[in-house]
């Protein structure tokens, strides 16, 4: 009886996790909506220079969603943040929703544990990050794949916490490595806004040669710590 409790206090913490992720997602998709088009940007700037402190909660609210939830690249919500906000406080605001929004998922899926990531995250994602489970170098692993682009970072948010990783840790290495990138995306929308074509497009440049370089090496990474693993648990069965 005790086991059949726990179970649907489990069941029913899940459906609670996706009712509230649902509404969120209902409540900020005309913001979503607006980012796709010049038009749309436009009149969120508007908005913002009119209802500041408003523009920014619910910029953070948008940050954090897409932590939690992934319906939009992370990039474009980066870049948004540079229009809205500038370069320097466009940064600092979504860096501070991205950590709140790691947060919510960390503990979370500390809760409710596997089952709550199998639901979210395609399983193929999950088994491609199995390495990271009993590696010794978990920590390292984090920390290259959030530094490098097009790494499967959504799903490295959610996989992590079922490692033996430490929350400050995670939070700290994560942070560390998505930093680089989110100044670049939101200096290149400051620029946008004010017309620096130039510095828009060395920053697009960097962007590009660093996603090239990404996706070369992508698997070559992923593999080397698969290797790692494999490697070290050939040693400990000898």
């Amino acid at each position: 009886m005790q086991e059949k409790h726990k179970k649907a206090v489990r069941i029913g913490s899940l459906l609670i996790f996706a009712a509230v992720m649902i509404i969120l997602t209902v409540v900020c998709w005309p913001v979503v909506d607006l980012i796709r088009s010049e038009e749309g940007r436009e009149q969120l700037k508007v908005f913002v220079d009119d209802h500041f402190l408003l523009g920014i909660v619910m910029f953070l609210v948008l940050q954090v969603l897409q932590i939690v939830v992934a319906m939009i690249p992370g990039a474009v919500v980066q870049v948004l943040g540079g229009v809205l906000f500038g370069g320097f406080w466009g940064a600092v605001l979504c860096l501070i929703g991205t950590l709140a929004g790691e947060a919510a998922v960390f503990y979370i899926v500390r809760i409710f544990g596997k089952p709550l990531v199998e639901a979210i995250i395609d399983i193929r994602q999950i088994k491609r990050l199995s390495f990271l489970e009993d590696t010794k170098k978990c920590e390292l692993a984090v920390f290259i794949m959030f530094l490098i682009p097009v790494m499967p970072k959504d799903a490295l948010t959610y996989f992590a916490p079922l490692t033996k990783i430490k929350p400050s840790a995670f939070f700290l290495l994560s942070m560390f490595a998505r930093s680089p990138w989110v100044i670049i995306s939101c200096v290149f929308g400051s620029s946008i806004s004010e017309g620096n074509i130039l510095i828009a497009v060395i920053l697009s440049a960097i962007v590009a040669v660093a996603g090239i370089i990404g996706i070369l090496y992508k698997d070559k990474v992923i593999g080397m710590f698969r290797e790692a693993r494999k490697s070290h648990n050939d040693n400990s069965a000898q």
